[in-house]
């Protein structure tokens, strides 16, 4: 069952890129993968002594990917209301800031995406 739960997220995040507003897709990704991540941090814990199997360079990879994917929402998100805390604040559609900052995320989005492709063909 644990092999299906990384699919299943990424198939999550797939279907809700088309239907659901970037920050959420973003949010309901790293929750998926912060989960996945720990799962297979419980279940190989020779990863978290700096073993250098692929497995483990995999999973440090997608780490970093996750944390650039957090990253890279927050980045999407800046603004009044969620630095204080609140909702997200994506810059308006249609100005170079909205293009950078949801072209970040996207690319964040897919890195994770891969390398979670990545950690599933290593298990």
């Amino acid at each position: 069952m644990r092999k299906y739960g990384l699919c299943i997220g990424v198939f999550i995040a797939l279907v809700l890129v088309g239907c659901t507003p970037l920050e959420k897709v973003a949010y309901e990704t790293v929750v998926a993968a912060n989960a996945s991540i720990k799962n297979i941090k419980v279940n190989h814990p020779e990863c978290i002594t700096g073993n250098n199997s692929s497995l483990c360079v995999t999973l440090t990879k997608a780490t970093a990917a996750k944390d650039s994917l957090i990253d890279a929402a927050e980045l999407y998100c800046a603004g009044p209301d969620f630095n204080a805390g609140g909702k997200c604040d994506p810059p308006a559609k249609g100005t170079p800031a909205a293009t950078q900052a949801t072209a970040k995320l996207q690319a964040a989005l897919a890195a994770w995406n891969q390398i979670s492709l990545d950690l599933k063909g290593v298990k």
